[in-house]
């Protein structure tokens, strides 16, 4: 049965240092009201900046403490600097069980058999604020998750939580020992590997998506690993209007062929539903 929570200021020698690993800090309402919605089993704290004025989203997210019997305490708004950075917590962070990697096996036993279905796969791309975007664009446009190596990727650290926006919450993240032949037991499941490549691929809006697709992006240094590029069924160019710059970086990149699949399956979508009714029989 649930209380109410419980909120109070700590004595100084109960501040607790700040989390290093382990649980998942969430951060500003928006944020920690979406957290709390989809995984309200795993919250184990909110922690307000003194201070700290009422509005309607931060009285909902305490009416709902309250249901869920969540302890609620105060600190100095220096103390939520330390814990993350200043100025982006907004006075409120949310202490959350850490989110557990889904092995790549039981992932893909999960998988659609048939039909279309859009994967992410991200060969050693270690900065922590562009997984998080990768997974934000990989949600909005329908991918079903996100694949990573276990080594030499970035970890679901509070910023790539931040830059997640909430997916985090929604899209699996599935980490694979080996991640060549994760990619070719994709291959064997009807899966397309599309390799992202900065210079010498097809052309994006040349290429016709298959509807089982993994676009998969390299290191935002390096590109593609050797041996995941020659996996790869075909290397896709994203065409660009000005060479100023060498290429997009990970996280615009894959949003543009994220926008692009989802474009030419939608667009696919309405031309079936456009087809006309075959005439009544006499």
């Amino acid at each position: 049965m649930s209380g109410p929570a419980r909120e109070g200021r700590p004595e100084r020698d109960d501040f607790p240092s700040p989390p290093e690993g382990g649980p998942d800090l969430v951060a500003g309402p928006n944020a920690v009201l979406a957290a709390l919605k989809s995984r309200p089993g795993a919250c184990r704290a909110l922690m307000l900046a003194e201070g700290r004025r009422l509005n309607a989203a931060l009285e909902e997210i305490l009416a709902l403490a309250r249901g869920l019997g969540l302890p609620v305490k105060r600190f100095p708004r220096r103390y939520l600097d330390r814990l993350y950075d200043r100025d982006r917590h907004q006075g409120l962070l949310a202490v959350f069980d850490a989110r557990v990697y889904v092995n790549f096996e039981d992932f893909a036993e999960k998988l659609p058999a048939q039909g279309p279905a859009l994967l992410l796969v991200l060969d050693r791309v270690e900065d922590p604020g562009n997984l998080g975007a990768l997974m934000r664009s990989a949600l909005v446009f329908g991918a079903a998750g996100v694949i990573t190596p276990r080594e030499r990727s970035a970890p679901l650290t509070p910023a790539a939580l931040r830059a997640a926006a909430g997916a985090a919450d929604h899209l699996p993240l599935a980490r694979a020992v080996n991640l060549r032949r994760a990619l070719e037991s994709l291959q064997k499941m009807g899966f397309w590997i599309l390799g992202a490549e900065g210079r010498g691929g097809r052309s994006l809006f040349d290429f016709t998506f298959p509807p089982r697709s993994a676009l998969v992006l390299g290191s935002e240094g390096r590109g593609l690993s050797p041996l995941i590029k020659k996996t790869c069924d075909a290397l896709l160019e994203i065409p660009q209007q000005n060479q100023l710059v060498s290429s997009l970086n990970v996280s615009a990149a894959g949003a543009v062929l994220l926008a692009e699949y989802f474009r030419q399956l939608s667009a696919g979508q309405r031309q079936k539903r456009r087809a006309p009714f075959p005439r009544p029989g006499p």
